[in-house]
């Protein structure tokens, strides 16, 4: 199924220009539609309790700072997505344009930007968010880890800096689990157009005897994509780390992987390959849990 409907999460942030421009690469090869969606908080939520000890000036303080934030994101959430639609003459329409044609729309939902995310992007082909800036960016990564659960939808993390091309050397972490499985099933429209596609495994995968990178490869055979198979020692590196050297190392320009394949609360303590992934990837990578 071709990707025809994207959501690009803008956070009013440095990072929603990495955003649009990773969702009109997607856009222009497939005709898409791009959703420029904004959540803009409610500053009563800067208050999650309120109690005996606070006044009601110090009430008044915080919502008037809060509101004061959160119409700063949406004007600079606006002006970023007008800027770049400008830039590239993209028309604003609500219903499908004609064939052989992009067009994007402006959504602005006031309410908690999880929630707002996750009830767009189950109605989009694809979620486009920016990678978190820094270990420090917790909003960015709650709000990538809650698309991802909450969503049964593809997300494809933006990097910092673009690179020159997006989706034409394509590397596949495979181990077999059942979310990468499906995150190779929603970037097949993607693959299909890559002129390379490189399938990696790391010989210490747990799932040794399901991550047949053969069958893999002949299915991928059945849609008409060319694959090769390379496998990795990770060695003393994390597997995270060994993965994105790897991919660097091939060229890759798009990273598909399945994500959390451990618990969330396992990788928080013990860390694991998609918070590496998440916290340092340079490449676009394409993400399904």
């Amino acid at each position: 199924m071709p990707i025809k409907s994207i959501v690009a999460v803008l956070s009013g942030g440095p990072s929603d220009q990495a955003s649009l421009a990773m969702a009109y690469n997607v856009a222009k090869d497939f005709d898409s539609h791009i959703d420029a969606l904004h959540a803009k908080g409610d500053p009563r939520d800067a208050i999650p309790v309120i109690g005996e000890g606070m006044s009601g000036p110090l009430v008044e303080e915080i919502l008037q700072v809060a509101e004061r934030d959160s119409n700063s994101r949406s004007i600079r959430a606006r002006e970023a997505f007008e800027s770049w639609r400008k830039q590239h003459n993209i028309p604003v329409c609500d219903a499908p344009p004609p064939p052989g044609a992009i067009s994007c729309a402006w959504r602005e939902v006031q309410g908690n930007e999880e929630d707002v995310v996750s009830r767009r992007g189950r109605v989009a082909d694809l979620i486009v968010v920016a990678r978190p800036a820094d270990a420090k960016d917790l909003a960015t990564e709650t709000v990538v880890e809650t698309v991802l659960f909450d969503t049964g939808r593809p997300v494809l993390l933006a990097p910092p800096t673009m690179p020159a091309t997006m989706g034409e050397r394509v590397t596949i972490f495979w181990n077999g689990s059942i979310q990468v499985s499906r995150a190779v099933g929603h970037a097949m429209p993607l693959l299909r157009r890559a002129k390379e596609v490189r399938i990696l495994t790391a010989d210490e995968s747990k799932h040794a005897e399901a991550s047949s990178d053969a069958g893999l490869m002949r299915h991928l055979g059945w849609h008409g994509v060319r694959a090769s198979v390379h496998r990795f020692q990770p060695a003393s590196r994390a597997v995270g780390e060994a993965l994105l050297a790897e991919s660097y190392s091939g060229n890759a320009d798009l990273l598909v992987m399945g994500a959390f394949t451990q618990s969330r609360l396992r990788q928080i303590i013990l860390g694991g390959v998609t918070r590496r992934v998440l916290a340092e990837a340079k490449l676009p990578v394409l993400m399904a849990h």
